[in-house]
């Protein structure tokens, strides 16, 4: 076929004049533009001086493990502070946070609070931050504490700050042979032999510059019964404790009295070897470090602002002498977005070629192809652009030898993206990852670990690097502040406070100055210099069951409300939706066989209130906190609601799930909590019946109710009877809820009264629900045939299935008065409570309390 007679040869003048003018266009630039220039080479990193230690590392002896033995009490420390808002009690708080001890804390008042249960001790440690509070304590609650302490063998904690006055330099502690001096000023500060030491040292010292000593330290004489722990010089060459122990000889309380708050390093060092002195053993306490350096987005920068080829090197260098020197076995751990390769200037370009070759001098991981956001895209999009990245790595020869990733900027992670995380799986099979963002981006002694759908998360650290900290002099703030964190600052306690640290630095602080480099070298050298700790590395597999394995309660993630969170807002997955997201504002806790089903029931005639979608399996209760459920997630559990004034659900497994009330409290905390109290006694008696009505195996082998009762009963019945008595142990449960709750947020119902006059109690209900009035009284009816109220609707009574109000035998006088004995402790703690916070007693727990007296 021809084709010229369909070209107009009118049309093919216009085009040779164009691309004749194009031709010319070319020719002038080429004669008129500048000649090629290659991209200037690196100036060296400015000299900065390394620190050195004041003393010689291998004269320094080691100390033998010795802890504290107590008296049984529980694993807990309560903390008196001046005040809940006090920087010096926020920061004991932090260091108690970091180690993940179990805590309460309570500001100085005229009531202690309470220090034993009917079983054992509350607490094996007691932490006061103000000294001369606990010496001035009114005498009853002195006395109280000190008898707590000597029975249990609990120590006590305390801080002793200078007072501004200067005609009382020697004081005589109160109550004791220890004499202090006040507004002292130390030429050094040296840790002496002590059991106490851990982490610390023994004989490492250091010099004060006069100019720059405090002079408001405590310093303590020395005395028999009293054993220095941290000691200070004074010009005039006496040496005085900063730190004593008080080996209780003299009154049988055992103290560690600290002279000056935990600005100090060394003091702070010592407060933490007090703490696992403490509280810990030979199990819980280890010397072993794990450190990982991760440099994410190896090649991922602007030009000008990427490593070179002799960066890569000193890169090898220094990975070699931490090795040999500081860190066993250390390895860089190289994140990679395989995209950005080869996209600087020449010599960047050159940098990252020779990164690709000395693959196999590093560890690699992937994060996505173009440092994609996760919460952006779907399942699809993400399955492509990890495959293609994978696609890269195998092109390239990389060796991604763990199941290890890094999201960008932590996106997905938490709040959970449930579609990256199963890109994950599917693509690289990752079963381990990092983040900052769980639970919260600060502050960092609150960061957890957790395992959602088969993938270890643990918390990733922060060293002060970041893309923009390339240069020590534009260092923000100065680089004086990079020596301050590692010389006994942050990034210092990091290494001290966690097992594993995992740090996020970028390909940016191993370029021009080398930041990274000089921060981690001198981190490790003043580690080796003042420590007793072992560096290690190990890959993140082994990082993730090491964690677990020492901390297996954080397993189970802790969901927060991510609309009240900024930067979780900000990276929310397509699935959640903050202007509609809808969450209960009122809990019905139980316990179980207390009328819960009828109270949920007849609130729902309130036409602004809104109950839970019925779940199958579970008797319609959504049972998520403490349950199988918690782990389906948010997404989940908002999708069994409805936009309401008030918005309910009614768990009644709740009240004694001892992790329900922490889960509740984080994602609902300013929700309210209803507790119906019905005799514990009838109660455990119901509860039973139940059981049975529901052929509970272990029920059923029962030969009487009496035989669950005994107090060793057989081994089949054991779970049957503590799931009879846990719920009527009221104040018991009570005192985990009030951990994370006021008491303003909770009502109080007696059952007795729900029972007998619903509507008075619904009307209550609604007033402090803050509900417009509703008539209750018209919508309930009395039903003889079944023995309690219904629902009247459109003139027809709807009442409760057949499993409510059931019959059964009458429980005997011995079951009765076995029951009555088992609860007599709790029934008489409840009553103390209700009338300690001026609440309605019940008329059942008024004559319980009455026939036991």
């Amino acid at each position: 076929m021809r084709l010229t007679p369909y070209l107009n040869p009118r049309l093919l003048r216009p085009l040779k004049w164009l691309l004749a003018l194009f031709l010319l266009y070319l020719i002038c630039h080429l004669l008129i533009s500048e000649p090629y220039k290659p991209p200037k080479p690196r100036k060296r990193p400015k000299p900065v001086e390394n620190y050195t230690c004041p003393f010689e590392i291998n004269d320094i002896p080691k100390n033998p493990p010795i802890f504290h033995k107590n008296n049984g009490t529980d694993a807990k420390i309560l903390v008196i502070l001046d005040s809940l808002f006090s920087r010096h009690g926020k920061s004991i708080i932090q260091v108690l946070n970091s180690q993940k001890f179990a805590f309460k804390a309570e500001a100085v008042s005229k009531n202690l609070p309470v220090l034993t249960t009917a079983r054992k001790g509350r607490y094996s440690l007691i932490i006061v931050e103000n000294y001369y509070k606990y010496l001035n304590m009114a005498r009853w609650n002195r006395q109280l504490l000190d008898k707590y302490c000597k029975e249990y063998k609990v120590p006590v904690f305390s801080f002793i700050s200078s007072k501004p006055n200067d005609q009382l330099k020697r004081i005589r502690i109160k109550g004791s042979s220890l004499w202090m001096w006040q507004n002292q000023r130390i030429q050094s500060l040296t840790a002496t032999p002590s059991p106490i030491h851990k982490i610390s040292k023994i004989g490492a010292s250091r010099q004060f510059p006069p100019a720059n000593s405090p002079s408001d330290w405590v310093l303590f004489e020395s005395a028999p019964n009293f054993e220095p722990i941290l000691t200070g010089t004074v010009k005039s060459g006496y040496e005085r404790a900063v730190v004593v122990r008080d080996k209780g000889r003299e009154d049988g309380v055992e103290r560690i009295l600290f002279g000056r708050n935990l600005t100090d390093f060394q003091v702070k060092m010592v407060f933490l070897d007090s703490l696992w002195w403490a509280m810990g053993d030979e199990k819980s306490v280890s010397m072993d470090r794990f450190i990982q350096v991760d440099i994410d987005d190896v090649f991922v920068g602007a030009q000008g602002t990427r490593i070179v080829e002799e960066d890569v090197r000193q890169l090898i260098t220094a990975q070699h002498e931490f090795q040999s020197k500081y860190v066993e076995n250390f390895q860089f751990m190289l994140g990679f977005s395989g995209s950005y390769f080869r996209n600087g200037d020449e010599l960047e370009d050159r940098g990252d070629e020779l990164l690709i070759e000395n693959a196999k001098n590093f560890v690699w991981f992937p994060h996505m192809w173009r440092h994609n956001h996760a919460h952006e895209h779907n399942f699809t999009y993400l399955e492509a652009i990890m495959a293609q990245n994978r696609l890269f790595a195998q092109n390239m020869k990389i060796p991604v030898d763990y199941p290890y990733a890094i999201a960008p900027q932590h996106d997905g992670v938490f709040p959970v993206h449930e579609q990256m995380f199963e890109a994950w799986k599917k693509v690289w099979n990752v079963s381990a990852t990092a983040t900052e963002e769980y639970p919260h981006f600060k502050p960092s002694t609150h960061r957890k670990g957790f395992i959602h759908s088969g993938i270890h998360v643990l918390p990733r650290q922060t060293c002060g690097l970041y893309t923009h900290t390339q240069l020590f002099d534009e260092y923000p703030e100065g680089f004086e502040k990079v020596q301050k964190s590692i010389q006994g600052g942050d990034l210092f306690f990091t290494i001290l406070m966690n097992p594993i640290s995992i740090f996020m630095t970028h390909q940016q602080n191993y370029a021009h100055d080398r930041m990274a480099l000089y921060t981690f070298e001198n981190l490790f050298r003043f580690l080796k210099c003042w420590t007793n700790l072992s560096l290690k590395w190990q890959d993140p597999i082994k990082s993730a069951q090491l964690y677990f394995e020492k901390f297996p309660e954080e397993k189970t993630p802790v969901w927060t409300n991510p609309c009240q969170d900024p930067r979780h807002q900000a990276i929310l997955p397509p699935t959640l939706n903050c202007t509609n997201m809808t969450l209960p504002n009122l809990l019905i806790l139980g316990p179980q066989k207390t009328g819960s089903t009828a109270l949920a029931n007849f609130l729902t005639l309130h036409p602004n209130v809104s109950q839970n979608s019925p779940i199958p399996g579970s008797f319609e209760e959504v049972q998520f906190f403490g349950g199988a459920n918690y782990l389906k997630g948010i997404d989940w559990y908002l999708s069994n609601f409805q936009n309401a004034s008030i918005i309910f659900e009614k768990s009644a497994t709740y009240f004694d799930n001892p992790v329900a009330p922490k889960q509740a409290s984080s994602l609902i905390p300013n929700t309210k909590l209803v507790v119906i109290l019905q005799n514990p006694t009838q109660r455990a008696y119901s509860w039973f019946q139940h059981l049975l009505a529901h052929k509970d195996p272990s029920a059923l082998t029962a030969a009487s109710f009496s035989e669950i009762l005994e107090e060793n009963p057989p081994e089949t019945l054991r779970k049957i009877r503590q799931r009879c008595i846990s719920g009527g142990r009221y104040v018991h449960h009570l005192g985990k809820w009030l951990e994370h709750f006021s008491l303003a947020q909770i009502m109080f119902i007696d059952a007795d009264e729900l029972r007998d006059e619903p509507a008075r109690v619904l009307t209550a209900l609604a007033k402090w629900l803050d509900l417009p009035d509703f008539p209750f009284e018209t919508h309930l009816r009395y039903s003889p045939s079944k023995g309690f109220h219904c629902r009247l609707i459109e003139g027809k009574t709807k009442c409760l299935g057949e499993s409510k109000g059931r019959k059964y035998p009458k429980m005997s006088d011995v079951e009765r008065e076995k029951l009555d004995k088992i609860f007599g402790l709790d029934n008489s703690a409840l009553y103390k409570f209700l009338r300690k916070n001026r609440l309605k007693i019940p008329n059942w727990l008024e004559e319980s309390v009455r026939i036991r007296a």
